[in-house]
């Protein structure tokens, strides 16, 4: 109910993030919000789309913007992988089964990230490749 109450701010949020960072494709940088916040609807977040305000403030959400920079960051660092970029996005490393030393962090990570990509694909489905 909250998304469907909020769907035209969610699309604004989605249209200024795409001219923001162009490197993030939409049904990309939705999955994430979704996974992360359910765009924004998950008691506590107010509104924002579940990255951290900043590094130094860990537990306080950012908005749409703050997500998708750091989406678009995960892009550049993972080289365009956005497997690798979501899975950064999630655990601070794009490919947490080889660079972490611990085992969780590494399954977290991949699940995390095939989790958004599928995500991601049935929404470009569902829009019909828009």
């Amino acid at each position: 109910a909250c998304i469907e109450a909020r769907r035209a701010r969610i699309a604004e949020q989605i249209e200024e993030t795409v001219r923001a960072y162009p490197n993030v494709r939409p049904a990309l940088m939705v999955a994430i919000a979704f996974s992360e916040t359910h765009l924004g609807c998950d008691r506590h977040e107010g509104g924002n789309w579940g990255a951290p305000i900043s590094r130094y403030r860990r537990h306080v959400a950012g908005t749409h913007l703050h997500a998708a920079r750091i989406l678009s960051r995960s892009m550049t660092v993972c080289r365009g992988d956005e497997l690798s970029a979501a899975r950064r996005f999630r655990t601070g490393l794009c490919n947490p089964i080889r660079q972490s030393s611990s085992p969780i962090v590494g399954r977290v990570g991949e699940a995390y990230g095939r989790r958004v990509l599928r995500i991601a694909a049935r929404l470009e489905r569902a829009a019909g490749g828009r």
